[in-house]
């Protein structure tokens, strides 16, 4: 075919001989440095390199900026001996729309001139050049590095006709057409933090990064592992060697991170126009798509939630995010769930800021905090189904809130959403959204608290006490007040429990409130070892609970007394009111319940000097927990247990859940909890 992108007729090389003395050597300078990539680097010379017979085609795959082509020429430039007849290098400028790219014609005529093809005998048509080309290549070892190629179409004029040659691509796209063709993909990922860390110190020198380590970290927190950003920044530190790097560090910082920062100052380089090759490569539909993941609090996401964010259906949101991973903007690294690079995402942002309608931005934004909002409360109704009903707001037009099939979908979507969700209800608080700051502090709580995310949980509720202050609605005051309170008793911080639960006591309406409110106050008092006072809220929260009818809460203030009773003593008072509470929280099937009841007559038998009753209660106690996912809860009964096991001289079983416990207690950030049971384990291995 003639004239166009087929094959054409064969030529004949002896009509067009080349000049045998020639042997092309066209790769562009070597990359001062090559850092991590191990692993690629071992399947390039794996599939190109001298072991490699016949040689093969490698596409290397990844978003702009990740070194696709250091990785290129780096291995090219160590392996010049496996390619005796040339190297061809071209930039297929496939994603630089600053010039138009070259055409294929061209690049043909360039590489058959490298070989001595004289001007006058090059075809004029790309069939025939391609075929010349082919016939030219015949039986070489020549390396041919086609660099920054946009599609196959690019591509696949300028393969060889000889497996004797070697074929190295990179590319921003998928490139699924080389690998029916047999191609090797190899995708680059962004770097890790050492080897971030490392290529930073090639640039501005290792002094420098070893005298400055807080500043470093925030360089490479900023930079996330892309190794343009790193280089970026190091140009911009080592143009100022007098500056310390904090001075960089202190703009990415005030900038929050801005692209504007990431640009090497003289023009020649910065992260915006880079992405922007990509960006400007996407059709209309695909580009406002890209635009609106950058609303996303942070760069991972759920297919659903995208669903949500574009109201748009599924196979259309699948289809979108399909297309946003073959050109490596976005990428699917589970089932259903995406990943963009920070600065990536972070790009998308600027530009959704700036090219969407203010309306459309707005409501976008509505859509991700309901459809995460509405998703969590349908999650936590099945972790907590014994809370009190209230109504949320509606979910605006557009947001489709999944659904679960049990507790334990609920707790995988929350552990996969657990990062997300806090920064969804900052994004509610910065949208002005009172209410939806409120439902999250609520729908938050227990999986919280049964992950022993602490921290977090006084935070989330935090801003549910500041939301419900804004609201001027009294329920809600004393609802996130209380709720405040019992995340600060988690958290060991008494002092500000005492403080929060006392304001919501002052103000609860109904026996039932006063009883809640009672019984958290019983439990705060009680970490503070403060026996009696816990023991008088945990009366009168039993006689509220009754009082209004509610047998869970009943049986949960029957369980704060029976602790307090065996504390005080009195065991047998004890284990009458914890079998008491047992059978109601087996009766309305308030698993949790049963849990924090196991663990108690586990406590009432070891006090009354029955270890192995009390190791029995333990361990039915930690497989309940463990199997609700409750690791606050499961730290400290595998901590009983431990004791128990000390108190029957069983010492190894002791250290080894005692290890168990350290460990979950510093997952938790449980400091004083923690050091109380490193001193057992030393005392233990001593």
């Amino acid at each position: 075919m003639h004239g166009g992108r087929g094959e054409g007729r064969e030529m004949n090389a002896d009509a067009y001989p080349p000049n045998p003395m020639v042997v092309p050597r066209q790769l562009p300078f070597p990359p001062p440095w090559l850092v991590g990539r191990e692993d690629e680097t071992a399947i390039l010379t794996e599939t190109l390199g001298p072991r490699a017979d016949p040689a093969s085609v490698v596409v290397l795959e990844g978003p702009g900026g990740v070194g696709k082509s250091t990785l290129a020429l780096h291995w090219a430039h160590q392996h010049l001996d496996r390619f005796p007849d040339g190297q061809l290098y071209t930039d297929l400028g496939g994603f630089d729309r600053s010039s138009e790219p070259p055409s294929t014609l061209s690049v043909l005529h360039s590489f058959l001139g490298a070989f001595g093809v004289a001007p006058a005998a090059l075809p004029t048509d790309e069939g025939s050049a391609a075929a010349l080309y082919r016939s030219v290549l015949a039986g070489k070892r020549t390396l041919i590095v086609l660099d920054n190629a946009a599609d196959l179409a690019q591509v696949a004029p300028l393969l060889p006709g000889t497996r004797s040659c070697a074929v190295l691509v990179t590319s921003r796209t998928n490139m699924a057409g080389l690998r029916l063709r047999g191609a090797t993909s190899v995708r680059l990922e962004a770097l890790s933090a050492q080897e971030a860390r490392d290529l930073l110190a090639y640039q501005v020198g290792k002094d420098r990064v070893l005298a400055e380590p807080e500043a470093v970290e925030v360089l490479l927190a900023y930079s996330a592992g892309l190794p343009l950003a790193v280089s970026l920044i190091a140009a911009r530190s080592a143009s100022r060697p007098d500056l310390p790097l904090s001075v960089t560090a202190d703009e990415l910082r005030s900038s929050g991170g801005h692209l504007d920062t990431f640009d090497a100052g003289d023009g020649s380089a910065d992260l915006r126009t880079v992405l922007s090759w990509s960006y400007r490569g996407l059709g209309l539909d695909e580009a406002g798509g890209f635009r609106l993941l950058g609303l996303l609090p942070l760069p991972e996401f759920d297919e659903a939630a995208v669903a949500s964010l574009l109201a748009s259906g599924t196979s259309r949101t699948t289809a979108l995010l399909r297309s946003l991973d073959l050109k490596s903007l976005v990428r699917q690294h589970r089932p259903k769930r995406y990943r963009m690079h920070d600065l990536v995402h972070r790009y998308a942002g600027e530009l959704a800021e700036r090219v969407e309608p203010t309306a459309e931005l707005v409501s976008a934004k509505r859509r991700t905090v309901d459809f995460y909002l509405h998703t969590a409360l349908r999650a936590d109704r099945l972790l907590y189904p014994h809370r009190a009903r209230l109504d949320p707001p509606i979910p605006v037009s557009g947001v489709k809130p999944l659904e679960f099939a049990g507790e334990a979908a609920a707790m995988d979507w929350f552990a996969a959403e657990h990062r997300t969700l806090p920064a969804v209800q900052r994004l509610a608080a910065e949208e002005d959204l009172p209410e939806r700051v409120w439902w999250f502090a609520r729908a938050l709580d227990t999986y919280q608290y049964r992950q022993g995310s602490i921290h977090d949980n006084v935070e989330t509720s935090k801003l549910g006490v500041d939301a419900a202050e804004h609201l001027g609605s009294p329920v809600m005051r004393v609802l996130a007040q209380r709720q405040l309170g019992r995340a600060c008793t988690r958290a060991g911080q008494l002092s500000d429990a005492l403080t929060w639960l006392s304001l919501a006591l002052a103000s609860a309406a109904g026996p039932e409130e006063q009883a809640h409110t009672h019984h958290d106050l019983a439990r705060a008092h009680a970490r503070g070892g403060d026996r009696r006072n816990s023991l008088w809220h945990s009366e009168q929260a039993l006689e509220l609970y009754r009082r209004a009818g509610n047998q869970v809460g009943e049986a949960h203030a029957l369980n704060t007394v029976a602790r307090q009773y065996a504390e005080l003593g009195d065991h047998e008072r004890a284990h009458e009111y914890a079998t008491t509470a047992l059978a109601l929280h087996e009766n309305h099937a308030n698993g949790s319940g049963v849990a924090v009841t196991f663990d108690n007559l586990g406590t009432i038998a070891c006090g009354a000097g029955l270890p192995q009753k009390a190791e029995h209660w333990y361990r039915r106690a930690l497989e309940l927990s463990l199997r609700q996912g409750n690791r606050f809860f499961a730290a400290e009964v595998t901590e009983h247990l431990a004791k128990t096991q000390i108190s029957m001289g069983r010492f190894d079983e002791a250290t080894e859940h005692f290890q168990r416990t350290y460990e979950l207690y510093v997952a938790q950030h449980r400091r004083s909890d923690a050091e109380r049971v490193r001193c057992w384990l030393a005392r233990l291995r001593s």
